[in-house]
Formats: C-alpha cells, structure tokens, sequence
C-alpha cells in the first residue's frame, strides 16, 4: 500500500471512532450525574429510623403528659432536646448521602434513643395506671371537698391508717398504726404524730358518750378512724391513706431496703413475723424485718408508746428515701406493689401535683415527731366488746394539748385563719 493510501485509511478510521468516543464520554457524563443524585439521596432504612424515632418522640411526650408529673420546665426541655436529636440525626444521614467516603449516617444514634424512648413511654404509662388504682377517690367522687383542696400551696393533715392485715385492703380490721402527717408544703416541714391503739377514746357517730379502743374504730372504716382523731386533737384532717403488712413489706423491698434508726436495741419474737436483732442506731431492713421492727411491742418497756415511735422511725426514713431523685427508676415498682394492699382519697391529680412539686424543687424536708402519752396500767369497759374490761391506754391530756398545739403551729397561722 502506497504511503499516501495509508494516510487516507487512517484518517478514514479516526473518523468513524470519534463518534463512538463522543457517545462513551456522554454516557460516562450521565452515569456521574446519576451517581451524583443518588450521592445526595437519603436511604430508605434510614429514613425508616429517622420516621421511627419521630413516632417514639411522640409518644413519650403524650405518656408523659398523660402521667403529669414532669414540671413544665422540664417537659419544655425535653422537647427542645428531643427535637435537637431529631435534627441532629437528620443532618447526619444527609451528610452520609453525600459523601463519596462512608460515613455514619446515626442509625445507631436513631435506634438506641427510639428504644429508650418506648421504654419510657410505656414506663410512664404503667406508673399512671397504678396510680389510677390507689387513688380512688377520682372513682367514687364521694370526696369532691377534698378534692378542691390546693395540696401544694395549702398546708394539710393526712391520716395514715395501717391495718393488721396482709393481702386486700379493703377486708375490715382495726387499725394498728395510727398515725398523722401534717404537712406544710411552703416551710416543708412535716410532724408525725403517733396516737397508741389502745387510747381510750370517744367514736363519733358509733360510741356516743362511751369510749372505746382507738383501734376499734378501724372496724367501722377509715373515715370513722379518721373523724375520731379529729376530734381527739381538734383538727380538721381532709385526707387518709391506708396501708396493710402487705404493702409495707413490698415497698420496703422494691426501695431495696430501708436504713431506720431506733432509739433502743431490742430483739423481736416470731409474733412478730420475723426474729431480728434490733441494735440501736441506724439499722438496714429489708421488708419482712422492716416490719417486724414496727410490730414489735412485747419486747419493749414502754410497750405500745414504744412501737408508736418506731413506726414513727420507719416512715421517716421512708419519706426521706422517697423525696430523693432515685425514687424516680422505682417509681412504678413501688406503686404497682401498693396496689390494691393501699388506698387513699387523695384525688390522682393531687398525688401528680406533689410529685411535680418535688421534682420541681428537690428540697428535703425536715420531720419532727410527737407521740400521744397515757396511762395504760389499767382496765376498761370498751363500746365495742361486751365480754369484760380490756386494757386501755387513757390519755394524758397535757399531752394532747401539748400535740394540738404543735399540730396548729406546723398548719401555720394563715391556715388556721381560714
């Protein structure tokens, strides 16, 4: 082939190659282009996550609205924050999407707080529903007075009723413990005053002029309990709550224990439920023992007087173990084991009201302690058993002055005012 056929045939094949390399380099150009989209395109699992946590976030705040028991404050913040979480997750998937390197696009991020969020939610729930079953006043709206009651800005009395039963609370019995928290939320002061069962007292509505055993007066109901210790120290008491061996023995539990200081060392009998070697000072009680310390009475010189500072004892230590932060991951354990071994007439929203105040402040509160004195060496007729005297305890009236007194000083004056 001459030399100049050998241009021309080269130049002819230059020529038909040129198309195919304008055709290769249009479609490298779109592939980059739809790499590039598909760079900047959020996948579908992660759009998934994002949606999922998006739901959690939801419905942890609408349970937590629901159980009422987080200030506004913190019910603003956690919003705040959840939505933070929520954009933060976003903007790592997109920064995913569009970097030709792997980067994390926050799916672990996503997946532990939706979790943690669920959980809880449903926590929340279940904290409301125990709640539900305690407060049974919202139910039977037979105490629409006391349910008007401002529990957080108003100081109030509530008496504690404890019967000596286990199981349902609601099987008649006389009242063991006798107890009235007078709480004064503006100074948060609480005095726990101890009324022996045996005192020797008038039961409205029941005994007339006759007296009987305060204990009795449990077997005609709380509010029967209730009206008598009104009227033993002239005092208005709005609110109860009742509680038997069972709930005692659990809540204890669930708190993993209680520290309790007793003034005496003292081992209890097997009457009393459990065999413990009280010493005196701080002493760890886990349920059963906790218990046996706030039964035991033949042990002890001073006899009932005695068990009333006791249980004086136990639940101071348990209101300052429930005012800590901590109470807040028992919470449900704790309601849900008093319930249906507790009842109260305080309204649901009342209980939620002081929680919420708590939580608010986490300020502790200083409690003081008052036991009625009487005489107990003696034998008296009772309303309620025909069969012959019974020992009683008849009260010192200086001591029921002295208790009147510190009751009205812990209301405050512009309580008595009204």
């Amino acid at each position: 082939m001459e030399y100049r056929d050998q241009l021309k045939y080269i130049k002819t094949h230059q020529e038909e190659r040129r198309p195919d390399r304008g055709r290769r380099r249009k479609k490298k150009k779109r592939q980059n282009q739809r790499q590039h989209q598909h760079r900047g395109r959020i996948g579908v699992f992660d759009s998934f996550l994002w949606f999922v946590q998006a739901l959690a976030t939801l419905f942890f705040l609408v349970s937590m609205a629901l159980l009422g028991i987080l200030p506004a404050a913190y019910m603003v913040g956690a919003c705040v924050v959840l939505l933070l979480l929520l954009l933060v997750v976003r903007s790592m998937q997109r920064r995913s999407a569009r970097s030709r390197k792997k980067k994390s696009s926050g799916k672990g991020l996503s997946f532990v707080v939706s979790v943690l969020l669920i959980v809880a939610g449903f926590y929340g729930l279940k904290v409301n529903a125990a709640l539900d079953r305690i407060a049974i006043g919202d139910e039977t709206g037979g105490y629409d007075e006391q349910h008007a009651f401002p529990v957080t800005s108003r100081p109030f009395n509530v008496y504690i009723s404890g019967i000596d039963v286990y199981g349902d609370i609601n099987k008649e019995s006389r009242s063991d413990v006798n107890l009235i928290a007078t709480v004064n939320p503006n100074t948060h002061k609480i005095l726990l005053t101890t009324t022996p069962r045996d005192y020797y007292v008038r039961i409205p509505g029941v005994s007339g002029e006759e007296r009987d055993k305060l204990t009795h007066a449990g077997n005609y109901g709380v509010d029967t309990s209730r009206a008598t210790l009104e009227e033993l120290y002239d005092t208005d008491i709005p609110f109860y709550i009742r509680v038997n061996f069972t709930s005692v023995e659990e809540i204890v539990n669930v708190m993993g224990g209680i520290d309790v200081e007793s003034e005496l060392a003292f081992t209890t009998s097997k009457a009393a439920g459990e065999v413990v070697d009280v010493k005196k000072g701080v002493n760890h009680f886990n349920g059963k023992q906790a218990l046996a310390f706030v039964r035991e009475r033949k042990a002890l010189a001073a006899g009932d007087n005695q068990r009333g500072k006791n249980q004086q004892a136990l639940l101071s230590a348990l209101i300052k173990k429930a005012v800590s932060p901590m109470i807040l991951f028992h919470a449900n354990e704790m309601i849900g084991s008093v319930a249906g071994n507790a009842d109260t007439n305080l309204s649901e929203a009342q209980i939620k009201a002081l929680v919420r105040m708590q939580i608010s402040s986490m300020e502790g509160w200083e409690i003081d302690s008052v036991a009625a004195e009487g005489d107990d060496s003696g034998k008296k007729y009772c309303y309620s058993y025909r069969g012959g005297p019974l020992y009683v305890s008849v009260p010192d009236e200086s001591s029921v002055e002295d208790i009147k007194q510190k009751i009205k000083t812990t209301l405050g004056k512009t309580v008595l005012e009204k």
